[in-house]
């Protein structure tokens, strides 16, 4: 999947987050990188509440 070179490590890699993010959707929370990994914003209970 991935074309960069160096290759971005593949999902089942310890570092697998350190790949290039190929789709971002920060309206929604998540993003998609380009090993297939979908990595999702984690929003404290804090900021949760700036949103009401």
């Amino acid at each position: 999947m991935c074309s960069h070179r160096p290759p971005c490590p593949t999902a089942d890699k310890p570092d697998h987050h350190s790949a290039v993010i190929v789709s971002a959707h920060p309206e929604q929370g998540w993003s998609l990188l380009c090993n297939g990994t979908i990595v999702f914003e984690v929003m404290s209970i804090s900021d949760a509440s700036r949103h009401l």
